[in-house]
């Protein structure tokens, strides 16, 4: 029996914690991007098993947070520009 079905779960959750403790604003862009990638592509390979119900709507849960971090990033652009990279 392999491990393996835990590895796609554990990387969508480390990459959806990193998008949403993320500081540098020069970053959170390609971190939200990166864990929605991620979790879409869990719940792909998880639809056709009915037993990942609960992990699927934990990435759903996920998909929520990262779409309301985008909007607010957006707004954030729009109103004081693109973020610079940190220095140090």
């Amino acid at each position: 029996m392999s491990t393996d079905s835990a590895i796609p779960q554990l990387d969508w959750k480390a990459l959806y914690q990193l998008a949403v403790t993320e500081q540098d604003p020069a970053k959170l862009s390609q971190r939200i991007s990166d864990a929605r990638s991620v979790i879409l592509d869990r719940i792909q390979e998880t639809l056709a098993t009915p037993s990942h119900y609960l992990e699927r709507q934990e990435l759903s849960d996920a998909l929520n947070g990262l779409r309301v971090l985008r909007q607010e990033y957006d707004r954030r652009v729009q109103q004081y520009g693109e973020p610079r990279q940190r220095m140090g």
